[in-house]
C-alpha cells in the first residue's frame, strides 16, 4: 500500500502487525488446515508457495519466516525483495472498501470501424494493440501501445489508465477472452474495440506505420559501452540488484510512462528485460510518447550474459 496506494509509512508497521499475527498463528494446533487466498505468482507477496494447502504445523516446520524470532529482523527480511505492486493495488483498497460494480456481465464494447482509430488517438486516447510484439514491431499505427493478449492481466493494471475510457485492437475472435481479463483486474472501462484489420487498412489508405527496431546483445554492446545509446532497464527492483549491464538506466516497465520525460531527449533508446518480452511493451510505450529511435534488446540480460558481455553487480 506504501507504494501503490501512497499510504507513507504503512510497510513497516504492516511488517510488525505481521510479526504478531504469526506468533498467534504458531500457537494454533498443528493439524489446523490452511486454504491460502494467494497462489504461487501473485503480485501480493514474494516466494509464495505452489502447494494448494498446507497446516499450521507444516508452515511451523517449513516456512523460514516462521523461524525468525526477531521482530526487527522478521521485519527487515519480510520487506526485502518485495515485488512491485501493480498500480491498480491502490484502485483493489477502494473497491475492497465500497464494494465493487455489479456489471451482470462483460462491459459492451462495440467494434468501432476503422476510420474512428486515428479520431481516438488525436482525442489523446489509449489504445492497446494486442497483436504479439514481433507483429507490433514490424507496423503498427502511431501512438498505439503494444500489450500482447496473454499479458493483459498482468501488464494492462500497469499501462491503462483507470480513470478514463481505453480502446482495444484485437482479432474478433479474441474479444471476449480480452474483456475478460481486463474485468478480472476492474479495468472494465473499455469504450471500444477495432478489429486488427484495421492496421491494414488505414495502411493501404496512406497512414505510415510506425515500427521499432530489434537487436540482439552482440549487435548492442559497443553501442552500449561508447554510450551511444541510451540503455533503459525494466526490470523489477529484485532482478536489478542481482546484477545489471553498466551504464543502464533502471526504470521498471510499469513506471515507465510516469518518467519518460527524463528519458527522451532525442538520443537513441534500447529497451533491455530479461528476456526481451518486457522490454518489447516498454519500447511500444516510449514509441508512443515520442522517442523517435527505439530498439528492443532480444534475449535481454540472459542472453548478454551469455555472450560473456560485461555485467555490474
Amino acid at each position: 500500500l506504501e507504494k501503490a496506494a501512497g499510504l507513507q509509512g504503512t510497510a513497516e508497521a504492516g511488517a510488525r502487525q505481521m510479526f504478531r499475527s504469526v506468533r498467534r498463528f504458531k500457537e494454533l494446533p498443528d493439524y489446523l488446515q490452511v486454504w491460502p487466498a494467494h497462489g504461487a505468482g501473485s503480485a501480493c507477496g514474494k516466494g509464495l508457495g505452489a502447494i494448494p494447502s498446507t497446516t499450521v504445523g507444516y508452515e511451523k516446520l517449513f516456512n523460514p519466516m516462521l523461524q525468525i524470532e526477531d521482530e526487527d529482523a522478521f521485519v527487515q527480511a519480510l520487506l526485502e525483495g518485495q515485488p512491485e505492486s501493480p498500480k491498480y493495488f491502490a484502485v483493489m483498497k477502494r473497491v475492497n472498501k465500497e464494494g465493487p460494480a455489479v456489471l451482470n456481465g462483460l462491459p459492451h464494447a462495440p467494434l468501432l470501424p476503422t476510420n474512428r482509430l486515428q479520431e481516438v488517438l488525436d482525442a489523446g486516447a489509449t489504445v492497446v494493440d494486442t497483436r504479439p510484439p514481433g507483429q507490433f514491431a514490424e507496423g503498427h499505427v502511431p501512438g498505439t501501445i503494444n500489450i500482447p493478449l496473454e499479458s493483459l492481466a498482468s501488464w494492462a493494471g500497469w499501462l491503462v489508465s483507470y480513470e478514463k475510457p481505453y480502446y482495444l485492437i484485437v482479432d474478433q475472435g479474441q474479444c471476449e477472452s480480452a474483456l475478460q481479463d481486463l474485468v478480472y483486474i476492474g479495468l472494465d472501462n473499455v469504450a471500444g474495440m477495432f478489429e486488427t484489420e484495421a492496421i491494414h487498412v488505414l495502411e493501404e489508405a496512406g497512414v505510415v506505420l510506425q515500427t521499432y527496431d530489434v537487436a540482439t546483445p552482440e549487435e548492442l554492446a559497443e553501442d552500449i559501452r561508447n554510450r551511444r545509446v541510451l540503455l533503459v532497464d525494466v526490470r523489477n527492483e529484485s532482478e536489478w540488484q542481482e546484477g545489471h549491464i553498466p551504464g543502464a538506466r533502471h526504470v521498471m516497465l510499469g513506471y515507465l510512462a510516469d518518467r519518460a520525460a527524463e528519458l527522451i531527449n532525442g538520443q537513441p533508446i534500447v529497451v533491455q528485460c530479461r528476456t526481451g518480452n518486457r522490454s518489447a511493451l516498454g519500447a511500444s510505450v516510449l514509441q508512443a510518447l515520442g522517442a523517435r529511435k527505439v530498439i528492443n534488446m532480444v534475449g535481454g540480460i540472459q542472453r548478454w550474459e551469455q555472450a560473456q558481455l560485461e555485467i555490474e553487480r
